[in-house]
């Protein structure tokens, strides 16, 4: 198996990414590019901890491809937010490689008894 290389937040796409211009009841669209698109599993990871975030990631966020796209507030990328996604993938990617350690099944039969 080859070595796990921990996804990260290459950029901001500030092309596709939007921000209210009027109301501030509209949702702000931003879009990061991921350094890689990631494994169906990291993506599993991912949404789940955006899902679980309290307070301050309480907006959606999902993966797309290499993009990691979320939905929020005007003010939804200042340097804070910037860092936390950060955060967040750096969190995805130590779940992940959990899921990648080999288990010592050593002594145990086919149904996991010893």
């Amino acid at each position: 198996m080859s070595e796990w290389k921990d996804i990260t937040i290459a950029q901001h796409d500030e092309k596709r990414s939007t921000r209210p211009t009027a109301d501030d009841s509209e949702l702000s669209k931003q879009v990061f590019v991921l350094s890689d698109i990631p494994p169906p599993r990291w993506v599993d990871i991912c949404n789940a901890i955006m899902i679980a975030e309290p307070g301050r990631l309480g907006r959606m966020g999902e993966i797309h491809k290499h993009n990691l796209v979320v939905w929020g507030g005007p003010k939804i990328f200042d340097e804070w937010d910037a860092e936390h996604l950060k955060k967040l993938v750096d969190y995805a990617n130590e779940k992940y490689r959990e899921t990648l350690e080999p288990v010592d099944l050593s002594g145990f039969d086919a149904f996991g008894r010893h």
